[in-house]
């Protein structure tokens, strides 16, 4: 069987081009230039790969859950041919003429030998327009020119000239990772129509839809115009099978009805509309995924066809369901006249009965005329004119009773529950944003000690929220949080509420309408608030000192740093009789209801929301293995950083959120900050403060010696027992 060898890249590739430092966490060594330096792909899709030392390599290929593949080493037993004989041959025809050189005659050792490569001779050097190729082998002996013309024509063909080029194109595709900047689309088919005075461009049909995740960000136009019709043209086929639809008619637009066919090439079309500043005033830009909406459109002349075409059938359709009167019916009405006129003779001048004969007639023609009666009503909604219209009807026809099945108890019960509970919302709100300011000013001006609600920075606006319990994004110790729509009258540039009917995270206390929680919950929040309005400050404090010191630092950090920041939010209070001015509010009107607004985390479903320090911890709360836990070593190490540089008086915990946002932090502080008073809420447990440096345990991003930290002791150590 083949050799097992680890997925990682060419071997020409296997040495450093430069100094660099191993990337796994755990050694950090540094690879000095012409040393091993090994590629290893990681199992987690998107994420890149990592460069090691010969060391870590050997350890990956000693790790049973490392994938493996064939290392493609030949069996034994198997000779391959001698190149160096076909090299010769080859050369020795190409010298004995440059216009019709001999062919060289392609032997093999055996039955069983090993298959060499095609040699195809250059369309130039041959009157054939299409070479044979051969299988070249090494030459056991000298052939004669005879024989030599007599064997199929050698060489090469063009597409050799393409080897380099395609060899460098391959070697990139293997070495590619996926796109880190992708981007989610929603491709949807639609029909030209709509009420224009309501802001309506198309109408869908079909419910045809499909959503699409991880696209390349830099995708262009006119690859957004192929992947919207090939996505979504099959199903409009499979719509209508036997309509012609001519889908080089479709228009492919965007969200704002903008036509991607009048765009040029080579330019990413919605890269720009994900880049935001990285931070509020910073000229830094960074991206951030985003989900957009591609319509497949079918002009308005293409859907008249075919409803013209569906008309047609359904047409059809009617003509070969109507069953027009049976000649028997024909026939007897003739039969029922002729006998009854004899009859009504013999009758005058006798004064006798009809005759049963009669009266069987009509009994027939009664039963059987009035199918095609009924036929007729239900085709063209309008009774034609028969005889038996005055003969007696015979009773209905019953018709076949449909299935019949009672739903399941308590799957009804737990729908009837769901349904019956949703139920939107809407307040009239006075929002407050939080503003993020650096910690040195919030130090040197005393109004920006803590988060206030400042009347000039209120902005008036119209929160809808949806408070079923099935769509609740979470409960909390005291709060819960919902899904919620944030529209203000005047919104600011950027932040939270610029775009209308944004989609927000809207927590708020329980039962805030029972009367011991009417005064008490909004306040609640607002401390809640007055944390997020520190912790931004705090986590900024940290990453200013860290990119301080890499600065100064001669070598690099062997570790990349992490760039997260906290949600934008705001506190929204409603009353129960809205002010019109925001200044009122202190005039003995007391807030109704308030809801702690944040942005929205995890919204995708590409995004994980998770835990990486509690509050009652100062160390990460994932394992090392776990997806994650280079964040969660990394806000440990901030953690350090606060509480250094801070004088043993303040850091933040109870971090959580995703890889970008995190949320719902706690500010912890030192007891001679707080001197038995509430400070920063409930969660505030200042023994942590104290007992930081027993219990803190120090990681690599600690120990690196361009922070300057002291490593602190792993563990608290417990005295002897005394003997």
């Amino acid at each position: 069987m083949a050799s097992l060898e680890v997925f990682t890249q060419f071997t020409e590739d296997a040495i450093a081009q430069e100094d660099r430092v191993c990337q796994r966490p755990s050694c950090a060594a540094k690879i000095r230039k012409g040393e091993p330096c090994h590629y290893i792909a990681t199992v987690v899709h998107g994420q890149p790969g990592r460069f090691v030392c010969g060391a870590c390599y050997q350890r990956y290929q000693r790790k049973a859950a490392t994938g493996v593949r064939p290392s493609g080493v030949r069996l034994a037993g198997r000779h391959s041919p001698d190149l160096q004989d076909i090299r010769q041959s080859v050369n020795a025809a190409q010298r004995s003429s440059s216009i019709q050189p001999p062919p060289v005659v392609a032997t093999s050792y055996g039955r069983n030998a090993l298959a060499g490569p095609k040699v195809v001779i250059p369309s130039s050097w041959s009157q054939n327009s299409r070479p044979q190729p051969v299988y070249a082998a090494p030459i056991p002996q000298r052939q004669s020119h005879s024989a030599i013309h007599a064997a199929p024509v050698p060489g090469y063909s063009m597409n050799h000239a393409q080897y380099d080029a395609q060899r460098d194109h391959w070697a990139k595709k293997a070495y590619s990772t996926p796109p880190a900047e992708t981007i989610s689309l929603e491709l949807s088919a639609v029909r030209e129509g709509g009420n224009k005075r309501k802001g309506g461009r198309g109408i869908g049909f079909g419910n045809i839809c499909e959503g699409m995740k991880d696209v390349d960000a830099r995708i262009d136009a006119p690859g957004l115009v192929a992947l919207a019709r090939d996505t979504i043209g099959p199903k409009i086929e499979a719509f209508a099978p036997g309509f012609l639809w001519r889908q080089d008619k479709f228009i492919v637009r965007d969200g704002a009805w903008v036509d991607l066919a009048t765009h040029p090439e080579n330019v990413p079309y919605f890269y720009s509309q994900c880049l935001h500043p990285s931070r509020k005033g910073s000229r830094a830009m960074a991206f951030k995924t985003r989900h957009f909406v591609v319509s497949v459109v079918v002009p308005m002349a293409q859907w008249n066809d075919y409803e013209s075409w569906l008309d047609k059938i359904e047409e059809e359709e009617l003509n070969r369901r109507r069953c027009p009167a049976s000649p028997v019916v024909t026939s007897l009405f003739h039969t029922v006249s002729t006998v009854a006129a004899s009859s009504e003779v013999s009758s005058s001048r006798c004064h006798r009965p009809a005759s049963p004969v009669v009266t069987s007639l009509f009994h027939t023609v009664s039963t059987v005329a009035p199918s095609s009666e009924v036929s007729s009503k239900r085709l063209f909604h309008s009774r034609t004119q028969s005889t038996s219209s005055s003969l007696p009807s015979s009773p209905p026809h019953k018709k076949p009773a449909p299935n019949f099945c009672s739903p399941d108890r308590e799957r009804l019960r737990d729908v009837l529950q769901s349904g019956g509970t949703a139920d939107l919302d809407n307040e009239n709100i006075h929002f407050f944003p939080i503003p993020k300011r650096p910690l040195s000013e919030i130090l040197d001006k005393p109004q920006y000690h803590a988060f206030c609600l400042d009347p000039e920075a209120c902005l008036n606006g119209q929160l809808t929220i949806d408070i079923s319990s099935d769509n609740m994004l979470g409960a909390g110790g005291f709060k819960t949080a919902h899904p919620g729509w944030l529209t203000l009258f005047a919104a600011p540039e950027s932040g939270l509420g610029s775009c209308p009917r944004e989609k927000v995270a809207c927590k708020t206390t329980f039962s805030q309408d029972l009367p011991s929680r009417k005064q008490q919950g909004p306040w609640k929040l607002f401390r809640e608030a007055n944390v997020l309005y520190w912790a931004g400050p705090l986590l900024e404090f940290a990453y200013n000192y860290i990119d301080h010191c890499i600065a100064r630092s001669t070598d690099p950090p062997p570790f990349t740093i992490p760039r997260l920041r906290f949600v934008e939010a705001g506190l929204a209070l409603s009353y129960s009789q809205a002010p019109s001015d925001s200044n009122q509010k202190s005039k003995g009107c007391p807030p109704r209801a308030g809801f702690l607004l944040e942005e929205l985390i995890g919204d995708d479903d590409n995004r994980n929301f998770m835990k990486y320090i509690h509050n009652m911890d100062c160390n990460p709360l994932l394992d090392e293995d776990e997806f994650g836990y280079d964040i969660a070593a990394f806000l440990a190490c901030t953690q350090h950083i606060q509480y250094v540089k801070t004088g043993g008086l303040a850091f933040i915990s109870d971090y959580q959120g995703d890889a970008e946002i995190l949320t719902d932090p706690q500010v912890l502080t030192h007891p001679s900050v707080n001197q038995g008073k509430d400070t920063f809420g409930d969660g505030n447990i200042e023994n942590e403060v104290s007992m930081f440096e027993k219990k803190h345990v120090c990681n690599d991003y600690c120990t690196w010696s361009g922070f300057g930290l002291a490593r602190l002791p792993a563990v608290l150590e417990e005295p002897e027992a005394s003997q």
